[in-house]
């Protein structure tokens, strides 16, 4: 019996092992490169796999482009219903989904995870032939045909937001024949999936084809955080998911060379937020160690939830042999809401949240025209996308944190006062006055630091009660207060704040015409700052792409597309919550200074692609190809202001080879320099004055090398070995920016050393003589490169596991009855249990020291069945 071909062509993570790289570099030293296929049988057996990766149909093997294809076959292997699950097998790509509703693509290295609504990927994705905005692209795998990966820039067919690439996942359509499944899948973790499709033919020529997916799953890590004064929030479970989608599409062949397909897709989602494993002494366990069982988010009505519906009509029509056409429209609307715990602790002092929620809407159409003779195959056509988004960005935290970011200003203002009182006791604020005064070898602020912490200071948080009495002395207010109080010639205390509650921190916030200075009374009490964004983009462009055959085995490809972007974009800021609702009135904003301002830019660009290959043998093609991508500027949500970022720019050059060695692997190797200018990164900045970091866009330049390998070989008609890897070098030329610490980072052009991750998948088909049996096995090494970070923060160094390589062992098998209806499966994820942290966040750390981080899920096993009637 030929073995099932289960991948497609697969292609995943790769990384830096001896094996690996010497198989490799023995391909490099060969000169072939190319890209991403994946194999099957043997080669009377081969099953083709077909692709539109150029907005053609064609074979995968004969495409001029390194494309990778997840196939239906190894989605049920894998039981993949995300696109981090299956992003291992195709080489140069990863998909992080650390939040399903800010996740990010990575092509080739290059990351486009940006919370801002004025901003868009770096890697466009398409669904059903539609684009998909950053916040809609996650969509669970329900009856999917295929999932393309195309590297590099696809700026000529796909066009804006295409610089690094095109994720393109392509849904099934209904046919003339009666087909349904039902299918169960239980496991770990409480693990509960029901997926469910019907086809139906309605009439001769009208076909419905419907489907639905429901799964959640517990979380792995116990929330133990019950806060008194936090009572009727739901406190989720540290990794809980919970996610339903369904789609119905409807089909009309109105004549043999005219059809029209209209399909509504709806996609709920409600789970537990992402996760912040406090890394600090603070945190659960003093944050010893982040792969603890437990940990304390104690967010207020923590969540992640999107919902979405979409619909779409496309209209193919043949006016004949030679000339057809696509029509697509479609409008997608979806509010999500990601309100997650920012500091990773229960104390009361530290809490701090964000919630990002959007409200949007994408109207998103194209026209395609393609074109055939024995010479030419040529596409052309017309984009239009009209986006409308609407973004609050919130921070959220105590009176008691809030307290305590004004108790860091306090202390430096007491600093001050301690410096100013030295300078004039000595004469000057230079290091030479301080060492006359002091001694050799005393600098002014060396001295200033002795006397400061010499007079107990600087506090810790102004409520203590010792700590606020000791910093009231030390300012001169003791008399005056307890004169006030009817107390006058008595010493003020601990006792005496305590006893009078807020009335010491009210006459000193009057003195000092300081109104954010309050007392304790504010305990539990919540202060808000709110960003509201509204942006209206819009984008068309048109494109013609010409593939002309010069012989029978010689073909040129040459196409161009002209894109325009326009943005108008607003800020909001109000006040803060206490001035806002009356609860204190006159306290000015602590993170963001109020505003209320538009802006608006537009860009454009030309891009394009020349693309020679030469079809050696029908089984070998080679070739070599320039483009260039595209990837709009825009504004930062975060931080007004009339200029918006640079658009990012990308040229590409790739050699490429494609084909079957010996009768039985099938071979995909490419070979590709990338420049970049202007990538629009999100780090975590403190900017100089401000106490708190926020995530803040920079422009950097990249020059990435890399070679990409996908080998499929088929050892017996039952049995095939893959190897997916990547080698890349990156060098890096990073502007002068502020990190999450406030450190000033210089601007700095550094080469980052090579790094390889690597996938090894096995395949095998042993005949038992009743039904059919299918054991699946993949093995994926990814290398840390985490310590190449420009402007890395102390607190991510002061993790080690935060640079741990990946090491991750998956396995299923799976049994057919001879009816082939019926199928049951027994898998596992992670069966090495090897835990790693996928990411540290820092925009608490500096301010109240309370960095956190999230990681994977462990060990996975379960079960599925699945009954096709």
């Amino acid at each position: 019996m030929p073995l099932r071909s289960h991948t497609g062509f697969a292609n995943p993570k790769q990384k830096k092992h001896p094996v690996a790289r010497a198989v490799i570099a023995a391909l490099a030293l060969g000169a072939v490169v190319a890209n991403a296929a994946r194999a099957q049988e043997s080669e009377k057996d081969l099953e083709v796999i077909t692709v539109t990766a150029q907005k053609r149909v064609q074979n995968i093997l004969k495409v001029p482009v390194t494309v990778g294809t997840i196939s239906e076959d190894l989605l049920e292997e894998t039981g993949a219903v995300n696109l981090d699950e299956v992003d291992k097998f195709i080489p140069g790509f990863d998909f992080d989904d650390k939040s399903m509703t800010q996740a990010g693509v990575t092509m080739r290295g290059i990351e486009s995870i940006n919370i801002s609504v004025g901003g868009d990927p770096s890697t466009a994705t398409f669904y059903d032939d539609v684009y998909m905005p950053r916040a809609a692209q996650n969509v669970m795998f329900s009856d999917m045909a295929r999932i393309e990966v195309l590297k590099g820039p696809q700026g000529t067919l796909f066009g804006r937001n295409a610089a690094m690439g095109v994720v393109n996942m392509v849904p099934k359509s209904p046919f003339a024949d009666f087909d349904s499944f039902v299918k169960t899948t239980l496991g770990t973790d409480n693990l509960r999936r029901f997926e469910g499709m019907v086809n139906i033919p309605l009439t001769e020529n009208v076909y419905m084809r419907a489907n639905a997916l429901s799964n959640s799953q517990d979380g792995f890590v116990e929330n133990i955080a019950r806060p008194d004064w936090n009572q009727g929030s739901k406190i989720w479970d540290l990794g809980a998911k919970n996610h339903d989608a369904a789609r119905i599409a409807f089909l009309w062949e109105i004549s043999e060379v005219t059809d029209f397909q209209i399909s509504y897709d709806w996609d709920d989602l409600k789970q537990a937020p992402p996760m912040a494993i406090g890394t600090s002494e603070y945190a659960y366990n003093g944050g010893e160690t982040p792969f603890a069982s437990k940990a304390e988010n104690d967010i207020k009505d923590g969540v992640e939830s999107r919902d979405m519906c979409g619909i779409t009509a496309k209209l193919n029509h043949e006016f004949n042999d030679q000339l057809s056409m696509k029509y697509v429209l479609s409008y997608r609307d979806w509010e999500t809401e990601n309100r997650e715990d920012e500091d990773g602790t229960a104390d009361i002092t530290r809490y701090f949240d964000t919630s990002n929620e959007e409200d949007s809407n994408i109207l998103y159409t194209e026209l395609q025209l393609n074109y055939v003779s024995d010479k030419i195959n040529a596409v052309a056509g017309f984009s239009y996308s009209k986006e409308e988004v609407k973004q609050t960005t919130e921070l959220n935290m105590t009176g008691d944190t809030a307290a305590r970011l004004v108790t860091g200003d306090l202390n430096n203002f007491i600093r001050q006062g301690f410096a100013e009182q030295i300078a004039g006791e000595i004469g000057g604020s230079s290091d030479a006055h301080a060492e006359a005064a002091f001694g050799p070898g005393v600098t002014f602020d060396g001295a200033v630091d002795a006397f400061y912490r010499a007079s107990d200071f600087p506090m810790d948080h102004m409520w203590q009660a010792d700590e606020w009495a000791n910093a009231l002395n030390a300012l001169g207010y003791a008399d005056a207060i307890m004169a006030g109080a009817g107390m006058a010639g008595q010493p003020l205390t601990a006792d005496v704040v305590t006893a009078t509650g807020d009335l010491t921190y009210d006459i000193v916030a009057q003195q000092l015409g300081i109104a954010e200075i309050f007392g304790p009374s504010y305990s539990g009490t919540f202060w808000q700052e709110n960003i509201h964004n509204t942006g209206d983009f819009t984008n068309w462009g048109i494109f013609a792409d010409i593939d002309y055959s010069v012989t029978d085995n010689w073909n040129v490809i040459a196409g161009l597309r002209y894109s325009k972007d326009k943005k108008d974009f607003t800020w909001l800021i109000p006040q803060n919550s206490y001035a806002s609702d009356g609860l204190r009135p006159g306290v000015g904003n602590l993170i963001f200074m109020p505003v209320d301002m538009r802006a608006d830019d537009e860009w454009d660009k030309i891009t394009g692609r020349l693309v020679t290959s030469y079809q050696l043998t029908d089984d070998h093609m080679v070739f070599a190809s320039y483009s260039t991508g595209y990837k709009s500027g825009g504004f930062d949500s975060l931080t007004p202001s009339q200029t918006s970022f640079e658009p990012e720019d990308t040229t590409n050059y790739e050699l490429g080879y494609k084909g079957i060695l010996f009768n039985a692997l099938v071979a995909n190797v490419s070979l590709y320099y990338l420049e970049l200018d202007n990538l629009q990164n999100t780090v975590d900045s403190k900017q100089p004055g401000s106490p708190q970091a926020v995530p803040t866009i920079i422009n950097e330049d990249r020059e990435i090398t890399g070679v990409e390998v996908d080998f499929r070989w088929s050892v017996s008609d039952s049995l095939i070995l893959g190897l997916m890897s990547e080698i890349r070098s990156t060098e890096n030329i990073t502007p002068e920016f502020y990190n999450g610490e406030g450190e000033l980072i210089a601007a700095q052009k550094r080469s980052h050393d090579a790094s390889a991750n690597y996938t090894l998948t096995l395949d095998w088909m042993p005949d038992f003589g009743i039904g059919t049996t299918n054991f699946h096995l993949d093995y994926i090494y990814l290398e840390n490169i985490n310590d190449q970070q420009v402007g890395l923060e102390d607190y991510k160094k002061a993790v080690p596991e935060y640079f741990k390589d990946t090491k991750n062992l998956n396995a299923r098998v799976s049994w057919t009855n001879d009816n082939d209806n019926f199928e049951l499966g027994l898998w596992g994820k992670n069966l090495l249990d090897e835990q790693v942290i996928t990411e540290i966040g820092g925009l608490t750390a500096d301010v109240i020291g309370t960095p956190h981080g999230r990681i994977n899920r462990g060990f996975e096993a379960g079960i599925d069945m699945k009954y096709t009637f």
